[in-house]
């Protein structure tokens, strides 16, 4: 049997604030127990990830920005190279995540938690722009963190029920502070 590898999946659009909880985890302790990481970048947003703040802690970064090079014979490749005992994907919120799951893992590549982050501040416009695409990401979380909340905000996002989307998500609606 194959060994499995765990997978951490962060979803959701641009400035949603991804790469930053990436960047945080990888430098906490608690996270990074030494194990081989492949983390693996599907777009390349605002904020970028600084690998050197967590060097010599067996991590590894590849970024893959055209979707037909998502594939499980280059995952595969990738996990191998790097000897990855996990893996974190950031994934292109504008890419359809159906088709990871179907098509683009490994067999022995397990998802493990998919994160969800939304900047609280666009998410009507997104929601309404983009609904199927946006409730997607919402829909398959297992954790979905609402950030730069306000007051408003947070009202507004408590109105619309979102545990009848997800009822199985932890759900955060974090302040503009963080």
């Amino acid at each position: 049997m194959a060994y499995k590898i765990p997978v951490y999946l962060f979803t959701g659009f641009l400035e949603g604030g991804k790469t930053h909880m990436i960047q945080e985890s990888m430098e906490s302790e608690q996270f990074n127990s030494g194990d081989k990481t492949l983390i693996i970048q599907c777009e390349e947003g605002v904020d970028e990830l600084d690998p050197t703040a967590f060097a010599g802690k067996n991590c590894y970064l590849e970024i893959i920005d055209d979707p037909d090079d998502l594939n499980a014979a280059n995952l595969t490749a990738l996990g191998k190279k790097y000897k990855a005992d996990r893996v974190i994907i950031e994934y292109n919120g504008m890419w359809n995540i159906e088709k990871l799951y179907r098509q683009c893992l490994p067999a022995n590549w397990i998802l493990y938690q998919i994160m969800t982050l939304v900047d609280a501040s666009t998410f009507e416009m997104y929601t309404k722009n983009m609904g199927q695409l946006m409730m997607e990401k919402i829909m398959s979380a297992d954790l979905l963190i609402f950030n730069r909340c306000t007051d408003e905000l947070r009202a507004a996002l408590r109105g619309r029920n979102l545990r009848m989307v997800n009822r199985r998500a932890d759900i955060y609606l974090e302040n503009v502070d963080g």
